[in-house]
């Protein structure tokens, strides 16, 4: 491939910003109703439809507040900018999918430094970025639409690898009974008792009682805050009862729980459990009866499973007998080894996926 020539330039260099209304708010947009629409910081999609406009020409709408620094296109005719966003209208001779290939990184990586969602006009206008130009320093257009639509390509590929990360992590893996093993089939009240936490532990009440004690809450992999109370000490497993509901963790330790986190207390029949096997073969069964919404994959999933639901549940857990008709607990630890080296298996190729969906190509 030849040598690619590329020069840097100030984005105010290469594009105008388009004309913004910054106080169209949903009233106005309300009492203003008309067939224009109006883009702000929601990617893609319209703030509103309003009866005037401020543009006509294609721009890449960069987002100022909350999702920072990402861009989407906007391509209609007649449009109006409003609050959250500045619209950038590339100069002739830019390719507008070109600069937003190489722009969003750039622009994401500068509001992440601010560390609150948040990337002023000044810094957008103030940003370098590299474009391809001939012998003569006059822009190549032909090579920008070619690299927009090989980076198309790239995005296309990041986005089936990252799907398939995601299926990878919300899979369960349920190994299958062994038939010279003999198993018995108990409901979970059998062994447990479910019980929700405590609502007494809010960000409050946090705030006053900061120690070194996990308090754990919604979050499904780590603590949500240390305080100087411990309810649990010992081995016990927890859920999450909304949010990612039905996630299981397993504890042996001092800890705390809001009352977004439920804890499975041990009943008398509870004897020569391994809580690390029935963690792995309970949290399927968990996640299978949760209720609520969740999105594609799993994505913006915010769903629930109350202690009321798991006492009415009529699942059985498979766990392993021995001859004399107990629960053999060796059995139950060398499962549990297995599924965590198949969870470590997961862990690592999710790992190796998400490295590679972060390769950059410029």
């Amino acid at each position: 491939m030849p040598e690619v020539r590329k020069q840097s330039f100030y984005i105010y260099e290469i594009c105008d910003v388009a004309n913004s209304d910054k106080t169209i708010t949903k009233i106005k947009a309300k009492n203003n109703v008309g067939e224009y629409p109006v883009y702000a910081a929601t990617i893609n999609k319209p703030f509103a439809y309003i009866n005037f406009y401020n543009n006509e020409k294609p721009c890449l709408v960069v987002i100022n507040d909350g999702a920072a620094g990402c861009t989407y296109l906007v391509n209609d005719n007649k449009y109006t900018i409003g609050k959250h966003a500045t619209g950038l209208i590339p100069h002739d001779g830019i390719d507008i999918r070109y600069l937003q290939k190489v722009v969003e990184p750039i622009f994401t990586n500068i509001a992440k430094g601010y560390g609150l969602g948040n990337l002023p006009k000044a810094d957008i206008l103030n940003t370098k970025v590299e474009i391809p130009v001939n012998k003569d320093g006059t822009f190549n257009l032909n090579l920008q639409k070619e690299l927009a639509e090989k980076y198309s390509v790239i995005e296309e590929q990041r986005n089936v690898l990252l799907q398939k990360r995601m299926k990878l992590q919300n899979m369960s893996v349920i190994l299958p009974e062994d038939k010279n093993i003999k198993w018995a089939h108990p409901l979970v009240t059998d062994l447990f008792y479910p019980k929700g936490g405590n609502a007494d532990f809010t960000k409050t009440w946090v705030s006053r009682n900061k120690g070194e004690i996990p308090l754990y809450s919604g979050t499904t992999t780590s603590e949500y805050a240390s305080v100087n109370i411990a309810e649990y000490s010992g081995e016990y497993l927890t859920w999450c009862i909304d949010g990612l509901a039905g996630y299981i963790m397993y504890h042996n330790e001092k800890f705390s729980i809001t009352c977004h986190r439920g804890i499975l207390l041990p009943t008398d029949k509870c004897v020569d459990i391994d809580l690390r096997y029935i963690k792995y073969v309970l949290e399927p069964i968990f996640r299978k009866r949760k209720k609520g919404r969740e999105g594609d994959m799993g994505k913006n999933e915010y769903t629930s499973l109350k202690p009321i639901a798991i006492k009415r549940m009529t699942d059985t857990i498979p766990i392993p007998v021995s001859e004399d008709g107990k629960y053999d607990f060796q059995k139950q630890k060398e499962l549990a080894d297995k599924y965590e080296q198949i969870e470590e298996i997961k862990r690592s190729i999710a790992q190796k996926i998400l490295t590679l969906s972060e390769i950059i190509v410029l």
